[in-house]
C-alpha cells in the first residue's frame, strides 16, 4: 500500500480533513498540500521526517503506519 493511501485511510478513520490534519500537526498547510500534490505523480513521495512524524501523531498512528512497508 502506498503512502498516500495509508495517509488517506488514517485521516478518514480519524474523521479529519487535510486542513484539520495540518492544523493539528502544526505542519504548514502549504507543506501538507505540496506533499499530497507530489504524491499524485509519485505515490510514495515524502516530506521531512519531522513533518511526517507530526502528521502521524495528529492522526494517532505511528510513523511506520504511514511510511513503513510499501508492499
Amino acid at each position: 500500500m502506498d503512502t498516500r493511501t495509508k495517509y488517506t485511510k488514517a485521516r478518514d478513520a480519524k474523521g479529519m480533513s487535510d486542513y484539520q490534519v495540518a492544523k493539528a500537526s502544526g505542519v504548514p498547510e502549504s507543506t501538507l498540500y505540496d506533499w499530497l500534490g507530489r504524491m499524485t505523480e509519485a505515490p510514495n513521495a515524502g516530506m521531512s521526517i519531522n513533518n511526517m512524524a507530526k502528521v502521524a501523531q495528529a492522526l494517532g498512528v505511528t510513523l511506520d503506519q504511514i511510511v513503513g512497508d510499501m508492499t
